[in-house]
């Protein structure tokens, strides 16, 4: 007996139709994710790319110009980086123009920057020793290309297995001279200085001080040293019979006219001086430098800009005996033939000067500068010989780099000169930060899409995953793990140069670390098969499509 069974379709598969529109969703998410990580990484590239204040003046625009760009600009620029005062002076044509105060010499008594305003300048200090130093030189008292062993009686350099006689006082200028780097060391106001033999004999590389000393042959290349200038103190001293600080008062600052600066921190200076303030924004106590040829000169804005003008400013670029007594207006003198121009790493410069450092223009043109950096201080200097351009800028914050190179630009675009290389290097340093932190976000966003899809469409154990898969999920986690640790390593310099990408980075960090965190509970997606269908839905079919089953 048999029986026909009724005739029934077979339902078709939804499957495959769902699984296409999933996979379109999920490209489609996928190119969201892309293309809104990509706006993040345009939008900080512009912003990082972006001046603070904008609108320049022209090239060449004359100084009330000048001057109402920096009325605008300085307190945006003052505010953006969190340094409290300002001060900048300008030099045109060979000759001081203006001076400019902004913001705070002491927040907390609210007593405005002003033109009188004392600041501790740090190592352009460097810069007024090595004119001292030439002083000597144009008296005949010390050839400077002779062993600065010969002007010492007090300290003789210690034996090592390098040439003592190649020490001379022209690479004690350029830091050339192979000592040691020693390590800046400071004092209360009231506590007694150190002799230049005492500070000699326990300058040091460390926290343990250890006496100066050679590490490499002199001449072979450039090592910043500050017992180096403590031995030209010594010189001094010698040579003159008279305290350095003396020194440089009657022989150096009274005749340049800076009758508002000095090596020591007397009381005639401290009134006007500004507090200092570290990278948080707290004041901290006005330390004096016990290296004082190297770091303790205390000065104004417009005695520095006496300073860059200053009757014999190629000194500053004196490679041989012929570059004393150059005018700065006769070009490249000796420096275009005989520095060697090399970079110097942390410093944006080209090469070493003497008590200052040279920086090249796209045209040829040369540009003397110096800067000085020191707890709760910044500032810094540029002097262009060739067309007797110059600027100062002193800030009272350990952080007021940015605001300096920011300031500038806008200065250089007023002069018609190109970006320096202080500007330069921040401007990549923004730029580095804001790839780094654009490309967190796209990894972010790339992971939150397929986690979504991941979430839409069932997940599978690690386990299951394929290499491929686990490979790619890898490298993608390592380099955004990579960027994390970048950021956290550049936090500080982060802070310093754009504050605004801190506050973003802490986000996208964040973003990152919520999306990773869940793609672990929720691995990449799987393939669904889908479920038999039931007996019941199965039809049995014999011959033509008739259903016939035995009984």
């Amino acid at each position: 007996m048999v029986r026909v069974a009724e005739s029934s379709t077979m339902p078709l598969d939804p499957a495959p139709k769902a699984r296409r529109a999933s996979a379109s969703a999920g490209r489609l998410m996928r190119i969201g994710s892309l293309a809104g990580g990509l706006v993040v990484v345009l939008i900080l590239v512009m912003q990082a790319l972006r001046p603070v204040y904008a609108f320049r003046p022209p090239a060449g625009a004359p100084e009330p110009s000048f001057k109402a760009y920096l009325d605008r600009a300085a307190p945006m620029i003052l505010a953006h980086f969190g340094v409290p005062g300002m001060v900048v002076s300008t030099v045109v044509h060979g000759a001081p123009q203006k001076t400019y105060a902004y913001g705070f010499a002491d927040v907390a008594h609210h007593r405005p920057m002003s033109d009188d305003t004392v600041f501790r300048v740090a190592s352009v200090s460097k810069s007024l020793t090595a004119w001292g130093v030439l002083q000597l030189v144009r008296n005949g008292q010390v050839d400077l290309d002779a062993p600065v062993q010969q002007y010492l009686s007090e300290w003789p350099l210690p034996k090592s297995r390098f040439s003592t006689r190649g020490v001379t006082v022209r690479r004690l200028l350029d830091h050339t001279s192979g000592l040691n780097a020693g390590a800046d060391q400071f004092r209360a106001p009231d506590e007694r200085a150190l002799s230049a033999v005492e500070l000699l004999a326990r300058e040091g590389d460390g926290p343990a001080p250890n006496p100066a000393r050679q590490v490499s042959e002199p001449g072979r290349r450039y090592l910043y040293s500050v017992p180096g200038y403590t031995l030209l103190r010594l010189m001094i001293e010698e040579q003159t019979h008279q305290p350095f600080s003396d020194f440089m008062k009657s022989d150096v600052l009274r005749p340049l006219g800076m009758t508002s600066s000095s090596f020591d921190w007397d009381a005639s200076l401290r009134g006007r001086t500004a507090i200092p303030y570290q990278r948080d924004g707290r004041p901290i106590p006005v330390l004096v430098p016990q290296d004082i040829a190297a770091d303790s000169l205390f000065a104004t804005g417009p005695d520095l800009a006496r300073f860059l003008i200053a009757p014999l400013p190629d000194y500053r670029l004196a490679t041989g005996p012929d570059g004393l007594g150059q005018k700065s207006r006769g070009g490249k003198s000796a420096l275009a033939d005989r520095l060697p121009m090399i970079e110097l790493e942390g410093l944006k410069m080209d090469g070493p000067g003497l008590g200052c450092f040279i920086e090249r223009l796209p045209d040829g043109r040369l540009v003397v500068t110096n800067g000085g950096y020191d707890p709760g201080w910044a500032s810094q200097y540029y002097i262009v010989p060739s067309t007797g351009d110059g600027i100062v800028v002193l800030t009272n914050s350990e952080v007021g780099e940015p605001a300096i190179a920011e300031v500038l630009a806008d200065w250089a675009a007023w002069r018609g000169l190109p970006p320096m290389k202080l500007t330069h290097a921040h401007y990549m340093l923004r730029l580095n930060v804001a790839l780094v932190l654009g490309i967190l976000v796209m990894i972010s966003l790339h992971f939150g899409s397929d986690l979504l899809i991941e979430i839409d469409s069932g997940a599978r154990r690690f386990g299951d995953l394929g290499p491929a898969s686990l490979a790619g999920g890898a490298f993608e986690t390592t380099l955004a793990l990579s960027l994390m640790g970048l950021w956290f390593y550049l936090r500080a310099q982060i802070v310093m140069v754009m504050p605004i990408f801190y506050d973003f980075g802490s986000i996208a960090i964040g973003l990152f670390a919520f999306v990773a965190v869940a793609r672990l509970a929720f691995p990449r997606r799987r393939n669904r098969v889908p479920a038999p269908a039931s007996p019941s839905a199965i039809p049995l079919v014999s011959g033509a499509g008739a259903g016939i089953s035995p009984n």
